[in-house]
């Protein structure tokens, strides 16, 4: 793994911080045509392209809940146990994040009674990955959060080839989850967000997807709410001479084996010592793993150790690059996390692997990539509810007031908003 002497201002951290993949214009039109298509034809138009594209056999998307029931059963019961706690601590995180969302309200001097109210969507939609890939962990970080806001309905869609699998029947039965199709893609979008016969349209649309079902999401954004637009995986190890190498080398290839080739794989170390055991650790790995092959190509291209003079540059640089994932492996490594001010998700201390978050603790795996831990946030209940400003204006107010209000609207050039107030005086 390539060891670099760097500065808060070199160029490889330039090149770090401008990661990210453009999809081409090919594929972007594309998308709109699945996305046209299906909100002009409708059902029948969804299920031809789940037929194309997802395997689909027959004409009929929905997954009954006697499959789900089956699949469920199949399920290990030491997977089951896991499973249910998992989804347990996603569900007691969640509910501290209600003590939040409250609302608000206070009265004026004149009688006006002003405020906030909160309220849950009615209907989400959950995009699951298929193929060969099993992800109950989506189900789980993506649902839990919309039920515990009181969302009332989550409808899930799938691609059709290879099932669903056992363990994401089984989260699905766990949480009550009994609307779900058998489409993927930029279909699925489409589906959730313009609906069809029979099937409602949505409020909101979370879940990974590949990159048309991502395109898609974009494109749907307006119509319909979404939760962000996800890129490749990431993570950063913040490493000191304490810190064990060959975990460090292990967390880093957590994040490393995603798979689309672009993943970044960032160690920033104060010790060039350290630096050259954890790149000893990772070759060791890469030797050793059954996905040699990707890994190489991925530490290729944004897996680097960093080498800072010290921790006040250290900082500066992970800052700036605003990982999904940061993990501090340090001798004072609380005290450190205070100075992380971008970051999807902090985890602290070496006993904190990355896959820790990802399936068991509780606080979401749904997290800002390329840099947007800038400005915004892990998915959570308050992404699921909305807020609506509430004005109870009294007579008294209206008409201590009500000159003044009519005066900037007639300022704006708006007659009937002035004529609207001055009519109550």
């Amino acid at each position: 793994m390539k060891i670099i002497k760097v500065k808060q201002k070199s160029k490889e951290v330039e090149r770090i911080c401008a990661r990210g993949v453009a999809p081409t214009e090919e594929i972007h039109q594309k998308v709109k045509q699945i996305l046209e298509d299906v909100r002009k034809g409708g059902l029948s138009k969804a299920v031809e392209y789940a037929q194309k594209f997802d395997g689909l056999k027959g004409k009929s998307l929905a997954v009954s809940e006697k499959t789900i029931e089956k699949l469920a059963d199949k399920v290990p019961e030491t997977l089951a146990k896991g499973l249910r706690q998992a989804i347990k601590n996603a569900m007691e995180f969640h509910k501290h994040e209600l003590k939040d969302l409250n609302g608000f309200s206070f009265k004026g001097k004149d009688g006006e009674v002003l405020g906030q109210r909160i309220r849950p969507m009615h209907r989400v939609g959950l995009y699951v990955p298929g193929g060969a890939a099993v992800y109950p962990s989506t189900v789980i970080m993506n649902a839990v959060p919309a039920l515990v806001a009181g969302v009332d309905e989550v409808v899930v869609t799938t691609p059709a080839k290879d099932g669903i699998h056992p363990s994401v029947a089984f989260v699905l039965r766990e949480l009550g989850i009994t609307e779900v199709y058998h489409i993927g893609g930029a279909q699925a979008v489409a589906l959730l967000a313009y609906g069809a016969k029979g099937i409602e349209p949505v409020d909101k649309i979370v879940g990974p997807g590949n990159v048309f079902a991502a395109i898609a999401k974009k494109e749907v954004f307006g119509t319909v709410d979404i939760d962000m637009i996800a890129g490749p995986s990431e993570i950063l190890v913040m490493a000191d001479k304490t810190a064990d190498p060959d975990f460090v080398a292990a967390d880093l290839m957590s994040q490393a084996e995603h798979g689309s080739g672009f993943e970044a794989a960032i160690c920033i170390t104060d010790n060039m010592d350290m630096a050259k055991m954890i790149s000893a650790c990772v070759d060791e790995q890469v030797e050793n793993s059954p996905k040699r092959e990707l890994l190489e190509k991925v530490l290729d291209h944004f897996g680097r150790i960093l080498v800072v003079d010290n921790w006040f540059d250290g900082v500066a640089i992970a800052n700036r690059i605003a990982p999904e994932h940061l993990e501090i492996m340090t001798c004072e490594a609380e005290e450190l996390s205070k100075s992380i001010l971008n970051a999807g998700a902090v985890f602290i201390g070496p006993w904190s692997s990355e896959p820790v978050g990802d399936y068991f603790a509780g606080p979401d795996h749904v997290l800002p990539t390329n840099g947007t831990a800038r400005f915004s946030s892990p998915l959570g209940v308050y992404d699921f509810v909305k807020r609506m400003s509430v004005i109870h204006y009294s007579q008294k107010a209206i008409q201590k007031h009500g000159k003044a209000i009519a005066e900037m609207a007639t300022t704006e050039g708006f007659y009937h908003h002035a004529q609207a107030v001055l009519k109550r005086l």
